[in-house]
């Protein structure tokens, strides 16, 4: 069985528009699958899938807040288009099964690369809620005075594998693409019989698919709900019916998969303050003037597509001054200065202040990094974005950078250290890989890789990475691949001999990234 040439460029699309995950940094590989798409596309095509080896593959913990986290997973970027092609090709199998009630990741392709029919499905999901709650758009609808509000607990971990084999074979996907993708999730679980991998964007749509008896059953029994993933909203004609549905929905999916739901999250709402929650979620609720102008300001140049990006230049006068610095900070120090701040609401405000790259919070943010540890990784995307327009001294920012990884509240959090170490990697005005170079040796081989991608901005590194040819089979694979991007530095005639040496040893077609990263580098 081979790939189709349309669902491999396409599968290389999604991954420039959306990058292979939304829980770490862009991997640097993608941008190089960009530059040699063709001899991407030609050595996938190649690609026996019913022989298909995957690769390894990078799980790390994620904070989600100051005691919670989860375990996401990054596939290579190879493994990730192939499963992107399969999906492409066989997933409107699945989507063909699903019932409206269910807002999660609609399947629907378009040759941009989006997989999904819209980045903002979670924002759908309450906007149904907050309809539902209204009768002619204004009125409170008292015809279902309570909703019942529950969550499926660890979701992604706890579904397992023979459900997904299943509704797999009644999708109709080919025997050797199911065969595949069941390896895949025995390899990314090592071999236990639940869990599908959290953060490719593939695995949403397996994860949807394994609800849909669920759904059919909710359904079937006649009740108005609707599901965002793991979230469950059921409008009720009383308390007690609220109660008794409560019971039903724990017990069909304790019999159909042996899923639990979480207590702490389970709730049963009057319709009111039910509305006033899902006026929280959309962020409808300007916390001060201050925001709503800052917000409207970039709306009016994004569309409200949150993934518009804005030239400063484009800006006028007037709404620079809107969008201040005095502004910027003094919303960023409200969103900070309560008891629990919303961190839901600081990672979408840094993620609309990297639509636009505005530095204004640069500094703030590297000295106020202890209170916003929980949403480091949008911190540091909106720091990067700034790389264009930050006219104070980028030096003095790295530095601050450095100290940062041995800060307590990092220097233990492997993710963490990757993500600022990133931002070595993508902003070369950063510099300091001389100070990045002494932190080789005893560093972990996720912060090793970071480190050879920040040396590789630095011509005058050559000599280092020289010292390093001779450890390259001790390295794993993504380390290898991150040296061998490196490589890009050494003498041309000391790189092609050494990079000749090392593609004699790969296999055709195992070794795809590798020999993709040496062509790519010899080019250079």
């Amino acid at each position: 069985m081979k790939l189709k040439e349309d669902s491999i460029k396409w599968a290389i699309n999604h991954l420039l528009r959306e990058s292979d995950t939304d829980l770490y940094p862009k991997p640097i590989e993608i941008d190089i699958i960009a530059e040699m798409k063709e001899d991407v596309v030609s050595a996938c095509l190649n690609i026996d899938v019913s022989n298909y080896k995957w690769n390894s593959h990078r799980r790390f913990l994620i904070p989600k807040d100051e005691i919670s986290y989860r375990l996401a997973t990054q596939l290579n970027p190879i493994d990730n288009i192939v499963l992107l092609s399969i999906i492409h090709e066989y997933g409107q199998s699945i989507e063909n099964r699903r019932i409206d009630n269910a807002i999660s990741y609609r399947f629907s392709p378009n040759t941009n690369g989006a997989l999904y029919s819209t980045n903002n499905s979670w924002y759908e999901f309450w906007n149904r809620c907050k309809r539902y709650c209204l009768i002619d758009g204004y009125k409170i609808n008292n015809n279902h005075p309570y909703v019942l509000y529950c969550d499926i607990s660890d979701f992604y971990n706890q579904i397992y594998h023979h459900i997904i084999e299943n509704q797999l074979i009644e999708s109709g996907f080919p025997n050797q693409a199911k065969k595949q993708i069941m390896s895949l999730l025995e390899l990314v679980t090592a071999k236990m019989s639940r869990g599908i991998p959290i953060g490719p964007h593939a695995t949403h749509l397996i994860a949807e698919m394994s609800l849909i008896p669920f759904d059919n059953t909710l359904k079937a029994k006649g009740y108005k709900f609707i599901r965002y993933v793991d979230d469950i909203v059921v409008f009720c004609d009383s308390e007690l019916e609220a109660k008794s549905i409560l019971y039903d929905i724990a017990d069909t999916l304790d019999k159909q998969q042996r899923l639990v739901l979480q207590r702490e999250k389970t709730k049963i709402y009057d319709i009111v303050d039910f509305f006033n929650h899902t006026q929280d979620m959309l962020l409808d609720n300007p916390i001060n003037d201050k925001e709503k102008i800052i917000l409207d300001v970039i709306r009016a140049y994004s569309g409200g597509n949150a993934y518009t990006r804005i030239k400063l230049s484009d800006i006028t006068d007037e709404h620079l001054s809107v969008l201040s610095k005095d502004n910027v900070i003094s919303l960023l120090e409200e969103y900070l200065d309560v008891k629990e701040p919303n961190f839901s609401r600081i990672r979408w405000f840094y993620r609309r202040l990297s639509q636009v790259g505005l530095p204004h919070a640069v500094e703030f943010s590297i000295d106020n990094i202890d209170s916003l540890i929980p949403a480091l990784n949008d911190v540091c995307l909106y720091i990067n974005s700034c790389a264009e327009n930050y006219i104070s001294d980028w030096k003095e920012v790295g530095e601050n950078i450095l100290n940062l990884l041995d800060h307590s509240s990092i220097a233990n959090i492997e993710y963490f250290k990757i993500t600022l170490l990133n931002l070595f990697v993508r902003n070369p005005k950063l510099n300091h890989t001389q100070n990045l170079i002494k932190r080789y040796k005893k560093a972990t081989k996720e912060e090793q890789r970071k480190i050879l991608l920040a040396s590789a901005n630095n011509v005058e590194l050559s000599g280092w990475i020289s010292t390093l040819k001779e450890s390259y089979n001790t390295l794993d694979k993504w380390t290898q691949y991150a040296f061998l991007i490196s490589t890009k530095i050494l003498p041309k005639e000391e790189r092609a001999f050494y990079l000749k040496g090392i593609k004699a040893g790969l296999n055709e077609t195992n070794d795809i990234m590798e020999s993709i990263i040496i062509k790519w580098s010899l080019a250079k």
